[in-house]
């Protein structure tokens, strides 16, 4: 009787105690009373025991860890509930999106940078790219330098008086010091190293292929069905102007590329694991009846259409490198080809190429687009979806003639209001390059300065996903 009297008033006081709690109270109240009710039980229990002490001298080790164990869980329970009521820090300012200037630095790469204008509301990225030198290459290799005399004169004289780095950099959105420590997000040794996966067309498999050449680091040509499939003949330095054979029936431009940025190992015997990793997806754009399947167009194979290419290329290629889960940033991009589509399309039905696109071409495109970014975010949820926005070209170099300014700037507006209406996060890289049309050959930018910026914004995109709290690594059981 006296039992269930006691029973009776704890849950009346228990549900007392629930009137007036609202918020982070009502959710921690859980934890409150098994707090209340497990040091009740104890209380008891070693009344019990007193009483009998051959029974306590066999007992008290068992249940004392017992007790102890769900100590441990209330604890790690309350942890994680007080953390997820805190709000979202802000995300750090995007140094890539404000009006700024680009410096270059012909003969050391790796300080060429985007500066902003006001440097005081939004400063310059952090100098990930030469952090990221010392942590492959170890703290006594120099960063890669050029002689000046290697460069053209017009070369020379735009790369002309780079200004230092900032002496001030970004603090972390997570409180830890970027300043001190730019790439402290690649510090830590996992098992599946953080991966960015580029889905788009040539200017991304050559920022690929520059983000290694900045390293010194090999790019991987394989498969998609078998990574450790590789043409026979190194790939060449510059697949625009060299190609290698193809490979079983495939054009080596179209097959995946990876680059891999080890850790330098202290003990001088190599590397010792991955810091991160980028690979890449080619596509033919938003075409969907396979119109370059053609015999001028030799690097195409099929499947043409991209959303079948994601699925029947491209994730079985992840599948070999710990799945699509494991992808922390996807890159998206189409504009070239979706251009030469129009104007093929244009020539076919002698329709003028300087006139803007129609409404119906940039209907289409967007109807395309929508659908494109459904499925990358359908296949991988648990990435970082970043849109890259076209650069332009210089229209009057021959090979470029479907490459209109007028249509590049139409496709430019249309990409920023798609990807802003779907919530994706944009990577300018048109705005950083504007009025460096020289170094470019044709449509693809060059190492400096666009490789490095390209380089930049993968390192900075990639830091951004690891930070998120949305992050597959975060979790009491991942590894991060």
């Amino acid at each position: 009787m006296n039992s269930a009297s006691t029973t009776g008033a704890s849950r009346t006081s228990d549900a007392g105690l629930t009137m007036g709690l609202t918020g982070r109270n009502r959710m921690l109240l859980p934890v409150n009373l098994a707090v209340r009710r497990g040091s009740a039980q104890f209380d008891a229990m070693k009344s019990s025991l007193s009483n009998h002490p051959a029974l306590a001298k066999r007992n008290r080790g068992k249940f004392l860890g017992g007790v102890l164990g769900t100590l441990l869980v209330i604890y790690i329970i309350s942890r994680n509930l007080t953390s997820s009521l805190r709000p979202p820090p802000p995300p750090p300012c995007d140094a890539h999106a404000v009006p700024g200037r680009l410096l270059m630095n012909l003969t050391s790469p790796l300080h060429t940078h985007w500066r902003p204008l006001n440097e005081a509301e939004c400063p310059a990225l952090p100098p990930y790219l030469a952090s990221l030198w010392e942590l492959t290459h170890g703290p006594d290799r120099d960063l890669p330098r050029y002689a000046a005399s290697v460069f053209s004169e017009d070369y020379r004289l735009l790369g002309a008086s780079p200004e230092a780095f900032p002496t001030s950099w970004l603090s972390s959105s997570n409180g830890s010091s970027i300043e001190n420590d730019p790439i402290y997000f690649l510090r830590k040794k996992r098992s599946t190293p953080p991966t960015v996966l580029v889905i788009g067309d040539s200017v991304d498999r050559n920022g690929l292929v520059h983000f290694c050449q900045l390293f010194k680091r090999n790019v991987t040509i394989s498969h998609y069905h078998d990574i450790h499939r590789h043409p026979p003949d190194p790939p060449t330095g510059d697949l625009t102007k060299g190609h290698g054979p193809k490979f079983e029936g495939w054009d080596q431009r179209g097959l995946p590329h990876l680059c891999e940025i080890p850790f330098y190992s202290e003990k001088g015997r190599g590397h010792s694991g991955v810091a991160m990793r980028v690979v890449n997806g080619f596509h033919y754009g938003m075409d969907a009846l396979d119109e370059f399947d053609t015999p001028d167009h030799a690097d195409w194979h099929k499947p043409g259409r991209v959303e079948v290419r994601i699925e029947e290329l491209m994730v079985p290629m992840l599948e070999q490198m710990g799945g699509p889960d494991s992808v922390d940033v996807v890159q998206l991009h189409s504009g070239m080809w979706d251009l030469a589509l129009f104007g093929l399309q244009d020539d076919k039905t002698k329709w003028s190429l300087t006139v803007p696109l129609t409404p119906e071409q940039l209907a289409w495109w967007q109807e395309r687009m929508r659908r494109t970014i459904y499925h990358v975010r359908q296949t991988f949820p648990r990435a970082r979806v970043v849109f890259r926005k076209l650069h332009r070209t210089d229209d009057s170099i021959a090979g470029t003639q479907y490459i209109t300014n007028r249509r590049v700037n139409q496709l430019r507006h249309l990409q920023e209001e798609v990807a802003k209406s779907e919530g994706l996060p944009i990577f300018d890289f048109g705005h950083l390059l504007e009025g460096y049309q020289l170094f470019q050959e044709k449509v693809h930018p060059l190492l400096v300065p666009g490789g490095v910026v390209y380089a930049q914004n993968l390192v900075h995109q990639l830091r951004l996903a690891l930070e998120s709290k949305d992050s597959w690594r975060k979790g009491w059981f991942m590894g991060g």
